[in-house]
């Protein structure tokens, strides 16, 4: 740690020291002939006489770029698709400060027959933005063949737990988007969802620490939105992915992305579908004592077996038609459907306090669920003038639907070969979520300088949940109801939002202030149970963000912003998933949402080296809690409120590159968690400091052939609160190749070749003292084919909706299953 730390500070003064020197920047704008902006276009800065990349970027949706750089002369470089290589014979760069103006550079549209040709640009992998950070997903070649989980936990910041579970910079509580829509899935089901995307669907993530008052107050520690790839050339053209993954078990993520835009309208549509079996391997040892906590009474050691088989078919189509140059309304729809099946062979030795058997438990569970999502969605944005002043709406309905089939058989063994009995459950768990949303939102310019935004949301959620399980008995050799676990479980919630921003620049000064105000009320009733409550609250939620741009290499930033986070519906649903008759999983109806208040200071030094340093308060922090029951030896995991929690931590990472075919990014994240509350009755105070780091290397072989090596490390770090994860960490490669005129690309990545990706933690709190280890199949080899057709002029994006839903989806979720 000590070595992380000097490394981290060694980084710093380096950024300090740099900038001390007589830097200047150059800025210019890229359009196309007839003076339109080519957003993304890649800018390459090389050494004048010297073939060494100095700089690289890439144009924003205006067209424009700004890049530090030393005193000098310099050549200039700049690529899109479709056109014709800018290349400028030499640009004098001055120092101290200056900005230099490389003015507008029109790019030639190619004559080459695009039909046949497909021109591709180069992005980097990480861009780091003032409201954000941008992974951009296939700048990684080990990113083919993988999913969208795992995705998410190379990027820099994110951490995925054992069971799925998103963190940023070490807290919990994220919300996560698709093209700026909920999920509205958490847990186990939004697990499910990430691991069935495959990653050649995905373009960019977004990682938002700080979000504005545009955006839902739900998520403790951010939001992250998931792009998705969407045609952007006239006339009709696709993208296949074929992949084959091969781990202990095969997988098969496939899709095909059709597009087509002409005139006034726009079609777009994909289909997907992934094939993913695996297992997971899972070993607890509990150790129980006595009422008064001191003699060893009996030992657990149980060995888990799971596997697991999913087969996700995912259908999105849509289209766009502009009504006139301002106007254009679009209706999408979508479908998925998954018929997934979790089983576990469990083993369980009892030993008593003295270390001799007193009788083993064998289970076999299994749990199948033909799961299944649709939705639809309607938006109008209406342009009032050029400056930028327009209104948008959306109108979302989206429903989910799950019947979950589970069984539980156990059986109870003596040393000498007897039986006691056997205990075989049932549960059909069916669930049903209906979720209605409409948002408005008006932006208004001031200027050229300011603007001001605003908006109003309205949603309903309706969940129908009904646990019917029963038991057999021997006696009377049927099915009884077993009314302890028997629940029926309705949830209605009505959230109504109204916000407001303000947003100016003033010389080097940019400010942003908001006020986002969310009404909530929630019904519960347990029918089953005779048990029901009401939640009727209001809640403000303020942000605020203040730049300072000292000069062209560094620009500071300050934001503060309040948030919440609601529990997830599956979470307050009281199902029971069985591992065995020992080892469960439950639901909590009396959660409560928790509360955080996070500060962030931040500095950018030249666009590639940038260091934040956070602050976060949290209340209410609804957590997993092991339970146990003394007597019968139970144990289950469930979500209750149990404690506050204060966050501080600093995050730096680098993106550069080195050489022009070597290019770098790193990110480490030092961070300190301490929760203090009560659990299970006994007092709960846990600290520990913390560190993640990410790294990938990218290679330029030849102008075709590509090769990466990445990784991330975790060291020690609370889980949840109540359980100590021990360091993890994976080393991973990939080789790239692009075939057939560039048109299709094939890639080759191994993931963990080494085998070392593997969780250990053990929860030691009152009485209960739990062990756990778990590896899955996680070292795989996997092979991608990508093949691009159609015409490849570039065009103006279509439309990415965000949607009117963009905090209820997120928070559908708890299957259960791994």
């Amino acid at each position: 740690m000590k070595k992380i730390l000097v490394l981290l500070m060694a980084l710093q003064v380096f950024a300090y020291s740099v900038s001390a020197q007589t830097n200047g920047s150059l800025k210019g704008k890229v359009t196309d002939s007839t003076g339109k902006a080519i957003e993304a276009a890649t800018i390459e800065i090389y050494k004048k006489g010297n073939a060494k990349l100095q700089k690289m970027a890439t144009s924003s949706k205006e067209g424009a770029f700004e890049v530090s750089l030393a005193e000098g002369i310099y050549e200039l470089s700049v690529s899109a698709i479709g056109y014709h290589t800018f290349k400028s014979k030499e640009i004098n760069v001055k120092g101290n400060g200056e900005v230099n103006n490389a003015g507008t550079i029109g790019l030639q549209q190619s004559a080459a027959n695009l039909k046949d040709v497909t021109v591709t640009a180069k992005k980097p992998m990480v861009e780091v933005k003032p409201d954000k950070m941008v992974v951009n997903v296939d700048a990684y070649i080990t990113n083919a063949g993988s999913n969208a989980l795992e995705v998410l936990e190379k990027s820099p910041g994110v951490t995925v737990d054992r069971d799925g579970n998103i963190s940023l910079k070490g807290k919990t509580g994220v919300i996560v988007l698709v093209d700026g829509k909920q999920t509205y899935l958490s847990g186990a089901d939004l697990a499910n969802l990430l691991r069935n995307t495959p990653s050649n669907q995905l373009e960019t993530v977004e990682i938002m620490t700080q979000p504005s008052a545009k955006y839902d107050a739900s998520g403790n520690s951010g939001i992250i939105n998931i792009r998705t790839k969407k045609g952007r050339q006239n006339g009709f053209n696709g993208t296949v992915n074929l992949g084959y993954i091969q781990g202990v078990y095969p997988k098969s993520p496939t899709s095909i992305s059709l597009n087509y835009k002409k005139n006034k309208i726009n079609w777009f549509g994909n289909a997907s579908y992934g094939y993913w079996q695996g297992f997971s391997n899972l070993n607890l040892v509990r150790k129980f004592t006595d009422v008064n906590g001191e003699e060893l009474v009996s030992v657990f050691d149980q060995e888990s077996k799971n596997s697991f088989v999913g087969r996700n078919t995912t259908i999105r189509t849509g289209i766009d038609y502009s009504i006139d140059k301002m106007t254009t309304i679009g209706f999408q729809i979508f479908g998925t459907y998954n018929p997934r099946t979790f089983s576990a062979n469990s083993t369980a030795h009892i030993y008593n306090g003295k270390g001799i058997l007193d009788s083993t438990n064998v289970a076999y569970s299994q749990n199948k669920d033909p799961w299944k999502n649709g939705g639809m969605n309607l938006n109008l944005r209406k342009r009032f003038d050029t400056t930028g002043r327009e209104l948008s709406a959306d109108l979302d309905y989206i429903v989910y639907r799950s019947r979950s089939k589970q069984t539980s058989d156990n059986h109870t063994y003596y040393p000498d070969g007897s039986t006691p009995g056997t205990l075989f459950i049932n549960g059909y768990l069916p669930s049903n979520i209906n979720i209605y949303s409409v948002k408005v939102d008006y932006v208004h310019p001031l200027g050229k300088a300011g603007k001001i935004e605003a908006g109003v949301k309205s949603s309903l959620v309706q969940t129908d949940n009904d646990a019917q399980y029963t038991l057999w008995d021997e006696g009377q050799e049927t099915w009884v109801n077993d009314t302890g676990r028997t629940n029926h479980f309705l949830y209605d919630e009505n959230i109504n939002a109204v916000y407001a921003s303000y947003n100016r620049e003033i010389g080097k000064w940019s400010i942003q202030a908001g006020l986002r105000m969310e009404h909530t009320y929630a019904t519960g009733d347990q029918i089953t149970k005779d048990s029901s409550f009401t939640r009727n609250y209001a809640q403000l939620f303020p942000t605020a963000y203040l730049s300072y741009k000292l000069n062209p290499k560094n620009t500071f930033t300050m934001s503060y912003g309040r948030r919440i986070e609601r529990p997830n519906y599956q979470d307050m649903n009281p199902f029971q998933y069985f591992l065995d008759q020992f080892t469960y999983r439950q639901g909590n109806p009396m959660l409560q949402p928790q509360f955080s208040n996070n500060i962030e200071l931040s500095h950018n030094f030249k666009g590639v080296l940038n260091t934040t340093i956070n602050f976060t308060q949290t209340t209410d922090v609804i957590n997993d809690v092991l339970k146990q029951n003394q007597e019968t030896k139970v144990t289950y995991l469930t979500k209750e409120n149990v404690a506050k929690r204060r966050n501080i931590g600093i995050a730096m990472s680098y993106n550069q590159p080195l050489t022009k075919w070597w290019t770098v990014s790193l990110y480490g994240n030092l961070f300190n968690n301490y929760f203090e509350g009560v659990v299970n009755n006994e007092p709960l105070k846990a600290d520990i400091t913390s560190f993640t780091g990410n790294m990938n290397n990218q290679f330029k072989i030849t102008k075709t052939w590509s090769a990466e090596l990445s990784g991330f490390y975790r060291s020690k770090m609370l889980d949840a609160a109540m359980m100590v994860a021990e360091p993890m960490g994976v080393v991973s490669c990939g080789f790239s190749k692009q075939i057939l005129k560039t048109k299709g690309t094939v890639k080759i990545n191994i993931i963990d070749p080494f085998y070392i990706q593997k969780f250990r933690g053990t929860t030691q709190h009152g009485p209960i003292d739990v062990n756990i280890k778990s590896q899955w199949d996680n070292r795989r080899v996997g092979f991608t084919f990508v093949y691009r057709f159609g015409t490849q002029q570039q065009q103006a994006a279509p439309r990415r909706r965000s949607g009117s839903a963009t905090d209820e989806q997120n928070r559908v979720g708890g299957s259960g299953q791994q």
